[in-house]
């Protein structure tokens, strides 16, 4: 969501609020169509039981909203001052090498031999299909590596910046891929904690994979014939 608050503004204006919920609502949508095509089709609709704990609901007073958001703004910043800074230096690094020329980087080369994907997406831009795949260690990390990317110019911002090489239909798609986008590192060591095996691990990452860049793919061609 964070991605999402920072470049829905410049994307779509006066529409950017309407565009942000409207994706939240789409990716939800996905992933409930997804969770039940997955357990008629892989589980055959096999039942099993799910017993969770619900906490005790009471009315939120200015003290448990005031740890709450202190909690989480500490967590934000340990995350920021760790994996985000580590992978923006790797990125800043891999976008120098190996003759100081962004356009002929390590990360350029990536990016233009996974083009063609991007074409079906409407990012022309190696750039943004680049931050979409650094978005595995930290989700945050895609507006970082936009950052390095693209730099900054004399007033307009990275938003801004991002802005001006998409077309809005193509901006859709980028942040619906982004939201339905494989789970951060985090998540996927979660992940096989819960499954206990790789293979089924292997398998999520691989279905949200596909369900992205085909959403992804719909989104775009859907709003080009529309624009």
């Amino acid at each position: 969501m964070a991605v999402v608050a920072f470049l829905a503004p410049a994307f779509f204006g006066r529409a950017a609020a309407l565009a942000a919920w409207g994706l939240v609502a789409g990716n939800l949508a996905v992933l409930a169509l997804v969770g039940i095509a997955t357990h008629r089709l892989v589980f055959r609709g096999e039942s099993a039981a799910f017993i969770m704990e619900m906490p005790l609901y009471h009315w939120p007073n200015l003290r448990t909203i005031g740890l709450s958001v202190w909690h989480n703004t500490l967590a934000f910043l340990r995350k920021a001052g760790t994996t985000i800074v580590l992978i923006s230096a790797v990125v800043w690094v891999l976008s120098a090498v190996p003759g100081g020329d962004v356009s002929g980087s390590v990360l350029a080369i990536v990016g233009r031999a996974l083009s063609p994907v991007g074409q079906w997406l409407g990012l022309g831009d190696w750039r943004l299909i680049v931050a979409l795949l650094t978005s595995f260690a930290a989700k945050e990390n895609t507006i970082a590596t936009l950052g390095v990317l693209f730099g900054t110019g004399e007033g307009i911002g990275l938003a801004q910046r991002v802005a001006l090489v998409l077309t809005p239909p193509a901006a859709l798609a980028f942040l619906t891929v982004q939201l339905l986008f494989i789970p951060c590192a985090a998540t996927v060591a979660v992940m096989r904690q819960e499954m206990g095996s790789w293979r089924w691990v292997g398998a999520a990452i691989g279905l949200m994979l596909v369900v992205s860049l085909l959403a992804g793919v719909v989104v775009y061609q859907v709003g080009r014939l529309l624009w």
